[in-house]
């Protein structure tokens, strides 16, 4: 009887200091991508895009924000993530810069199914913090393709790569570096697209 008092006891006790015997969850920091910086005053040069959702290179299969070391190894930064997966992320930002670019109209996703003459898909195959022999980089690469949805067939393609140095250590400098190579990598794919004939 006496043990059952003291056990009742010591949980009436926990349960009005609040206090637990599991670790408090460490909170997660979500992240967006800036928008890609854009022309707003040129007359339209492409109508009728479709944005499909990338092909991801195997570090980019979740939400996580990745390094990838020399000798290969991949490590998530701790307590942060992008807000949604990487794909979806990529295809909403190519979206929207297209939408914000005079040079553009009539856009639309892939998983809408409208019709339109141009299909923009590709593989990112980099969107990571890479070590290299200059230090901590921020490395995007996305291989566009170009492609005739009229005719079914590969219209053109061109790889886009950037990297851009990291400021320091932490989860946020990696996050706005990766955000800067992105918009050099966009800027150039929207000048791509505007000139490819």
């Amino acid at each position: 009887m006496k043990c059952t008092a003291l056990v009742k006891a010591l949980v009436g006790i926990c349960v009005l200091s609040s206090c637990t015997v599991l670790p408090e969850a460490k909170p997660i920091d979500f992240y967006v991508m800036t928008p890609m910086p854009v022309i707003t005053t040129a007359p339209v040069v492409r109508s009728h895009i479709r944005v499909a959702t990338p092909e991801l290179g195997d570090a980019l299969q979740f939400e996580r924000i990745v390094r990838v070391a020399n000798d290969g190894s991949i490590v998530a930064y701790p307590d942060a993530k992008w807000s949604s997966s990487i794909a979806s992320m990529w295809q909403n930002w190519l979206l929207e810069g297209l939408w914000r670019d005079s040079r553009f109209e009539q856009i639309s996703s892939a998983q809408q199914g409208f019709d339109s003459q141009w299909l923009l898909a590709g593989r990112l195959q980099a969107f990571h913090i890479e070590e290299t022999a200059q230090g901590p980089m921020a490395t995007v690469r996305f291989d566009a393709q170009l492609i005739n949805a009229k005719h079914r067939r590969l219209h053109l393609s061109k790889s886009f790569v950037q990297q851009t140095p990291v400021a320091s250590s932490t989860t946020s400098a990696a996050v706005q570096a990766l955000q800067v190579a992105s918009g050099d990598v966009g800027r150039q794919l929207l000048d791509w697209l505007a000139a490819t004939p």
